[in-house]
């Protein structure tokens, strides 16, 4: 029967070729000082509106070489993030650009909400995006004592605003050594409100992470039973069909719904910053070039360290892991975070080594 489960993952991971995703943070800027953000830079905004049009104009042209080598058809898709996206003036200019690219990109938004009103709501819609992402931390007490006070409450009135103007919401869940056990209270509240989907992932101890900790080996099964309870069974799912919770994040299919998941920096997943700087991933901050100096076209091909990132290198302690084909090490940026070297493997894996 071994052969009939390794099938079965086979299927579960396999989605052909993932499509090309853009990380875009267009400000450093933003009015609130969360306690795990992995942003440490200052209120500086080198991006004009016209570096921000090149950037995009240039993904697109990255999308087409990147879908002709691997032979597909897929929209290539942009997360719009900061600091705070909404809090630069020209954010009606952006996401009016954007939309002018809907037959090849899609493009979410990755806000704290502080910003969002009718009008800008209507601008959103008028423009397709495929969804506002928000963050909720915990209960009340933990959110707020992580963001700001009040913010709890502020960011669950906005989420109920967004999903009954239509627009797609998410709630995103960063886990931390104190936090993570308010994850199945965080899906029940998302569930009440009738959030499209509430994903979990592992925070990073990098920026003003490093304050905190993080999830450890050794407590990495207990977030792994909160995620099986926030999921919830048959039950609460037919009753709430609509609200998904997700956790499709490295080492997260251990023990959950989860599909295997191999680390995407640096092969479908880039990262541009406030600065124009390039990197893997936004929580593996090695800096590969520069769109001031460069494309993103040829950033991309010729950066030796998103060539080495692609070419999917099994850490030595995973390869007797009968996972080691589909995980490939779990996450590049936690190990980068630990030991300075995303060759190495996951810190918070528990399972055996060799």
């Amino acid at each position: 029967m071994w052969w009939l489960w390794r099938l079965w993952r086979l299927i579960m991971f396999c989605d052909n070729t993932s499509r090309l995703l853009l990380q875009f943070h267009i400000t450093g800027r933003c009015n609130l000082r969360c306690k795990h953000c992995y942003r440490n830079e200052g209120d500086i905004e080198p991006l004009n509106t016209k570096t921000i049009f090149k950037v995009i104009d240039q993904f697109v042209v990255l999308r087409k070489r990147y879908n002709q080598i691997h032979g597909i058809d897929k929209k290539a898709h942009i997360n719009i993030t900061g600091g705070e996206p909404f809090i630069r003036e020209d954010i009606d200019q952006i996401l009016a650009y954007l939309g002018a690219f809907k037959e090849e990109i899609s493009f979410g938004i990755l806000s704290n909400g502080s910003f969002l009103h009718e009008k800008r709501i209507e601008t959103l819609k008028d423009n397709h995006v495929s969804f506002v992402q928000l963050s909720i931390d915990g209960n009340r007490e933990m959110h707020d004592s992580l963001r700001a006070h009040g913010d709890y409450d502020r960011t669950f009135k906005t989420a109920r605003i967004l999903e009954e103007s239509g627009i797609r919401t998410y709630i995103s869940f960063t886990a931390n050594y104190n936090n993570y056990k308010y994850l199945p209270h965080v899906a029940s509240q998302c569930r009440k409100y009738g959030i499209s989907k509430l994903w979990t992932d592992r925070m990073v101890a990098i920026g003003h992470g490093e304050e905190l900790q993080t999830i450890t080996k050794e407590h990495l099964q207990d977030y792994l039973k909160a995620i099986k309870k926030a999921q919830g069974n048959w039950l609460k799912k037919h009753c709430y069909p609509k609200t998904k919770v997700t956790a499709d994040r490295a080492l997260q299919f251990l023990g959950t719904e989860g599909k295997i998941y191999s680390c995407s920096a640096g092969k479908s997943l880039i990262t541009v910053d406030e600065f124009g700087r390039v990197m893997p991933c936004r929580r593996m901050p090695i800096i590969c070039g520069n769109v001031f100096d460069s494309t993103l076209e040829k950033i991309y091909f010729e950066s030796d360290v998103l060539r080495s990132l692609r070419k999917n290198t099994i850490p030595n302690d995973c390869r007797d892991c009968k996972f080691a084909y589909y995980c490939k090490g779990g996450a590049k940026c936690q190990a980068y975070a630990a030991y300075g070297n995303f060759y190495k493997a996951d810190p918070g894996c528990f399972l055996p080594k060799q």
